[in-house]
């Protein structure tokens, strides 16, 4: 049964955040669904809300985590669904506790690879924490405050194909529109702890634009924001790749339309963005999407 779990890069680990992607990325058992970059008021409240849902008392965790007490106070956490949770009983005496095989798998492929290493072999100074079941991954959501925990994954939408934030769509009108007439929500801002989202014109889109121009431009825009207000996983590849497949509304993806809303005289992308880049970048005119009537 799919559950969410979350793995947390800590401070001395961030420098291979897209090394770890990758490795999750690459193994068929687990998605991303969400990566957010946290900075917490003081690293050992941080370590002690992270443990305090383990299965051995913080007081043995000690010197365990003592080292965490020198990494710098920045972490990314990557809530991701684990589709083959492959859960066992491990551990000894009032030890013994539930845990993911598939995910202890990848957690200890990642340490192998990136723990710091002392005479050439792997230290116990962990780069990376992974939760060993579900309830932990909902209490360190709400800690982050998402109120509702793992529910938050859940599609709000039963007969549409749409991720998990988009609230939900009690009537969709399809229609045909100029292309032109895409709006979308960007990031703006200094950096992924400062910033804010503004619209524009999908022709203005660091999306539109790195299909276009040069990729670096997309890639810039979300190695600024990613974990910020970007909270997907996004990265240059998956667009290309977006790019050379997309068959808009075709076989399994009839009913994956492009969502927007009526402002104005545009029409606002709720969901479909990078969708919508890749056919006007096919120099498409006129696009069928769902407008949502309230």
């Amino acid at each position: 049964m799919k559950r969410i779990d979350y793995i947390l890069i800590w401070g001395h680990g961030i420098k291979y955040f897209e090394e770890i992607r990758l490795l999750i990325r690459e193994s068929p058992d687990f998605n991303i669904k969400k990566i957010i970059f946290h900075k917490p008021k003081s690293i050992n409240k941080l370590v002690k809300v992270i443990y305090s849902y383990d299965y051995a008392p913080f007081e043995h965790l000690k010197a365990k985590t003592k080292y965490l007490k020198k990494t710098p106070e920045e972490v990314i956490f990557l809530f991701i669904e684990n589709k083959n949770p492959d859960v066992d009983y491990l551990g000894e005496g009032s030890f013994r506790h539930e845990e993911s095989l598939s995910l202890k798998q990848l957690k200890e492929k990642i340490r192998d690879k990136y723990n710091p290493r002392k005479d050439g072999k792997r230290t116990e100074n962990h780069i990376i924490h992974a939760s060993d079941n579900e309830l932990q991954t909902d209490y360190i959501l709400k800690y982050l405050s998402f109120k509702e925990g793992v529910k938050i994954f859940q599609s709000r939408n039963k007969y549409l194909s749409l991720p998990y934030y988009i609230d939900k769509i009690n009537k969709l009108k399809i229609k045909k529109i100029p292309i032109n007439a895409l709006i979308c929500n960007i990031a703006v801002g200094k950096n992924r702890y400062d910033c804010s989202t503004t619209s524009t014109n999908i022709m203005n889109s660091p999306h539109f634009q790195g299909l276009t121009k040069d990729i670096s431009i997309y890639k810039e825009y979300i190695d600024k924001y990613i974990g910020g207000v970007l909270t997907e996983d996004y990265y240059p590849e998956r667009l290309i790749a977006l790019s050379d497949k997309l068959e808009y509304l075709q076989n399994d993806y009839c009913n994956a339309y492009i969502v927007v809303k009526k402002v104005n005289n545009d029409y606002l992308i709720l969901d479909g963005l990078h969708r919508a880049s890749v056919l006007l970048s096919r120099d498409m005119k006129k696009i069928i999407v769902g407008e949502v009537i309230e």
